[in-house]
């Protein structure tokens, strides 16, 4: 017997709302300024570190050890706060990490021995790990078509390098000019922190239907568990956004070292035009991810960084040396904006803890790679083997987005909701109501509460 089906009336078993969220212009506007901030504030010692030298005598090896703690620290914080911003939401834990910031800054006027740069450089990279609580943000308020070029727009922010470099070169050599009055570049960033704390804490907000609210952080952390790609993930993110990190640490000191460039210009015009050419690819990068495959971008981009970085290594005038890594850093900007889309594709329920893992990756490559350069200097006398290695790195970065290892095996969530869309289980009308109302943001059981099969148009 056959029972006609009324699409209007259909009952679906389990449905639920799962719209996506629409956007907010205001909290990503908002939380670009605090991560350019926050890279700001971790711009400071790269650009102090020719300073140093002359001031306390530091070795280049000691200098280049100091920018590398930076980058160390928010890669060993990166993961917990990406946990954190999944479970307690953007707005309170980056309202708590501005505070941090500027409570770190404020003793700054304190450091005297190298010890105590070492571990002021340390903890300003909290300043770092603002990226990873500002994406896991933006990206709970923006549907997955869209969080490509959100978050392209978000990243951005890492023009604050730019912006903390020329800051405190511009203030030490033009305007505290004082024997000690240069440590005031602290407190005027300590409370640039304050401010973007308060601003954050009053006018950003969390979505109203926050997925992460209620999992626990063991249920978060078993996403590292999940598989290849979880990892995978994480080391395009060393190549992509490690080239920020890795060249803003060491490329002030080498400049000066290695081709003699004066130490302000190093700071206030070479090392600047790095950042900057990373921050106006990323929305670009974000775009095509959107648009089309992300690993086949990824593909291109990284076969081309290959190239550049043998360039690079060879070293052969600092014209062609400049070509080499400022092309590295239109890359990576646009690699790096194209990474972050793969993360919500296959990680839509734990966006902030694996940010959090990518982010650690992209910081941790550049404490890796300046150390291993300063190695190199140390005792090889020169810093070929160190490009040597990051050259087979971004190697192994386009052997991953060329074979798609990994990737074969795991399935997106656009790749999952595609089909259910076109390779329903039934056929019947009641099925293209359900699927219907899927697509209009309602989620379909085609099991019973006992677990049997329902086939609306049989009796």
């Amino acid at each position: 017997m056959r029972i006609p089906v009324v699409e209007a009336k259909l009952p679906v078993v389990g449905a639920h709302t799962a719209a996506e969220p629409p956007g907010n212009t205001r909290v990503l506007w908002i939380s670009s300024l605090a991560f350019t901030l926050g890279f700001a504030v971790w711009g400071m010692f790269a650009a102090l570190a020719p300073f140093l030298i002359k001031w306390y005598s530091f070795t280049v090896s000691q200098v280049l050890i100091l920018a590398a703690m930076e980058p160390f620290f928010a890669a060993a914080v990166s993961i917990p706060l990406g946990i954190w911003t999944d479970k307690f939401g953007g707005r309170k834990v980056f309202t708590i990490l501005l505070l941090s910031i500027a409570v770190v800054l404020f003793f700054g006027l304190f450091a005297e021995s190298y010890f105590s740069f070492l571990v002021l450089g340390t903890m300003l990279g909290l300043g770092g790990a603002t990226f990873v609580v500002g994406a896991g943000h933006v990206s709970s308020w923006y549907p997955k078509k869209k969080q490509g070029t959100a978050l392209g727009i978000f990243a951005m922010g890492n023009v604050g390098i730019t912006i903390g470099m020329m800051t405190v070169t511009y203030l030490i050599t033009g305007v505290l000019e004082g024997a000690d009055s240069w440590r005031l570049i602290f407190p005027i960033f300590a409370t640039s922190a304050l401010l973007m704390a308060a601003v954050y804490w009053f006018f950003t907000s969390d979505p109203p239907h926050r997925q992460h609210k209620a999992a626990s952080v063991r249920e978060i952390i078993a996403v590292f568990r999940s598989g290849t790609v979880v990892w995978l993930v994480p080391y395009l993110y060393w190549v992509a956004f490690g080239t920020l990190t890795f060249f803003a640490s060491f490329m002030p000191t080498y400049l000066v070292d290695e081709w003699h460039v004066d130490a302000a210009q190093s700071s206030m015009v070479y090392a600047p035009m790095l950042v900057i050419c990373v921050a106006i690819t990323r929305p670009i990068g974000g775009v095509l991810a959107d648009r089309h495959d992300a690993l086949n971008i990824l593909k291109g981009m990284f076969g081309v960084m290959v190239a550049l970085a043998v360039v690079m290594t060879m070293q052969i005038s600092l014209s062609v040396e400049l070509f080499a890594i400022y092309g590295l850093a239109l890359l990576s900007g646009a690699a790096a904006a194209a990474v972050m889309k793969l993360i919500p594709l296959y990680f839509p329920r734990q966006v902030g803890a694996v940010s959090g893992l990518a982010k650690a990756a992209g910081a941790a490559c550049g404490f890796t790679m300046t150390m291993t350069l300063a190695g190199s200097k140390n005792l090889l006398g020169d810093y070929t083997l160190g490009f040597a290695i990051w050259a087979l790195m971004n190697g192994a970065a386009f052997y991953i987005a060329y074979t798609r290892v990994g990737f074969n095996q795991a399935k997106s969530s656009t790749a999952s909701h595609s089909a259910i869309e076109t390779k329903p289980a039934y056929a019947g009308p009641a099925v293209k109501a359900a699927v219907a109302w899927q697509g209009s943001g309602q989620e379909v059981d085609f099991l019973s509460a006992g677990g049997k099969r329902l086939d609306p148009d049989v009796a």
